[in-house]
């Protein structure tokens, strides 16, 4: 903007940072508008302070300043958001309107990162730098992975970037990033700890997934005591038996991950992990398909399945329920308020105001939630029944050929093969679950309780004009 300050006009979209006074502003660089792309950081002294506080407070301390600064542009309140002291660091500007002063900024893009540096925006400063051959590329990125930890911000690795402008307009773009622009990560932190258990959680489709407990364990600045073991492949490949000393890792700082045991320790009392055969669950014969790497329990009615696919029917990624959470779901599925994805629909919010936390204002916003969510996109209604392989893209593809979703009790799996990029496996899981007449019979009343089953506007495939 050119009134010199930044923040106000962005209030609504990304709950204001603070307001920032700048040291000048576009108009006296050429610029009238500007669109600008960064990320929010927490300083790691920051984030100690912070945690300090909530502690004294009896609340729950925040696992790093990733997650500290992802769920403070979440909340609602402005007001919180600023007291996590969040800051807005910019690497990009993606568009401009004018004609800029200094003519190198039009097609450079170091050029541009230190116009927003002038202007008194917050830049990575000292961690960028423009090199002149991949050599200099190179000792600049072992540079920074030696001192990363005297960093005031955590830091995973570096972003390469070729820095002429109109060369990154000819590289273009996948549908996930960009050509001209390429992560080199440092080496994950690493640890060891000791395997105490193995515990098996069932997901949404019924996959089996083996979640080590190890002996807690700080690694980059978090306590580490439970890593996902993937399949049973996963650990037989690595030979990881119970009470082995093991390797842990984050990946990108982030992810914890087992990437070895140490079998020259062993000393005689470790077990070999052995994988159920039953559903810790329901007890149910595991099945595994030759194709895939997981066991599987069939039973589309087992607890831990159905609660799973209502956690993820509520979710952002699929109908997008504010207010109704994991732990929410996971109370009302105990009480026997939610039995199955209809029920979310169809919820007693007299009964839910009994409930300790739940006022008059808070179920009000968790009914217009609902009764939001039931105009939803077929696209998000196909994504959230928690269909094998049935993705976002498929559902996508799937919802602009239909008038309704009823039309797909008819469809064979030749009718899902016409529509290009679904092949033979969802259009057989697809088959399969309209074939079922439970499945049928939930949707038919999550219609009877108000959900538009019919295709939106945002569904219909996109028609190119004609002259």
């Amino acid at each position: 903007r050119g009134d010199g300050y930044f923040g106000e006009e962005i209030t609504a979209n990304i709950r204001t940072l603070r307001t920032v006074p700048l040291t000048a502003d576009f108009a006296s660089a050429g610029i009238t508008r500007v669109e600008l792309r960064g990320e929010a950081l927490i300083r790691k002294d920051r984030f100690e302070k912070i945690n300090e506080r909530r502690m004294e407070e009896g609340e729950v301390l925040f696992a790093n300043p990733r997650n500290a600064a992802t769920g403070g542009l979440r909340m609602k309140d402005p007001a919180d958001t600023a007291r996590r002291g969040i800051e807005a660091f910019f690497y990009q500007i993606a568009y401009f309107e004018g004609q800029p002063t200094d003519e190198n900024m039009i097609n450079s893009h170091y050029a541009r990162i230190k116009l927003l540096g002038d202007l008194g925006f917050k830049v990575p400063g000292q961690g960028i730098k423009k090199c002149k051959s991949i050599g200099e590329v190179v000792d600049f990125c072992a540079e920074w992975e030696a001192k990363r930890e005297t960093y005031g911000y955590e830091i995973d690795g570096m972003v390469i970037k070729v820095d002429r402008v109109d060369f990154q307009e000819t590289l273009g773009s996948t549908s996930h990033h960009p050509r001209w622009a390429i992560a080199y990560k440092f080496k994950a932190k690493q640890a060891t700890s000791t395997l105490e258990e193995v515990q098996y959680q069932v997901g949404k489709i019924g996959t089996i997934t083996p979640v080590a407990k190890i002996t807690p364990t700080q690694l980059a600045g978090v306590t580490i005591s439970s890593i996902s073991l993937h399949n049973e492949d996963f650990i037989t490949g690595k030979d990881i038996r119970l009470g082995d000393q093991v390797l842990i890792e984050r990946a990108g700082d982030v992810i914890p991950y087992i990437v070895k045991s140490f079998p020259e320790l062993r000393n005689g009392t470790e077990e070999e992990i052995k994988f159920p055969v039953d559903c810790p669950v329901c007890d149910t014969p595991l099945v595994r398909e030759e194709s895939e790497a997981a066991w599987r329990c069939p039973n589309i009615n087992c607890d831990a399945q159905v609660l799973q696919r209502i956690i993820y029917h509520v979710s952002k990624d699929a109908m997008d329920i504010d207010g109704l959470g994991k732990a929410l779901v996971q109370t009302f599925f105990e009480k026997g308020w939610l039995r199955n994805v209809s029920h979310v629909y169809n919820l007693d919010f007299d009964q839910i105001k009994t409930l300790e936390g739940f006022g008059e204002k808070s179920v009000q916003n968790l009914r217009a939630s609902i009764d939001k969510a039931r105009s939803n996109s077929l696209r998000r209604i196909l994504t959230s029944l928690s269909i094998h392989h049935l993705g976002k893209k498929a559902s996508s593809l799937i919802a602009a050929e239909i008038g309704s979703l009823w039309d797909l009790i008819d469809w064979d799996i030749e009718d899902y093969m016409k529509i290009k990029d679904i092949g033979p496996v969802v259009a057989r899981n697809m088959h399969d679950f309209f074939s079922v007449s439970e499945n049928v019979a939930m949707l038919k009343k999550m219609e009877e309780y108000g959900v538009d089953m019919s295709q939106k506007e945002e569904d219909k495939p996109i028609r190119v004009a004609e002259d």
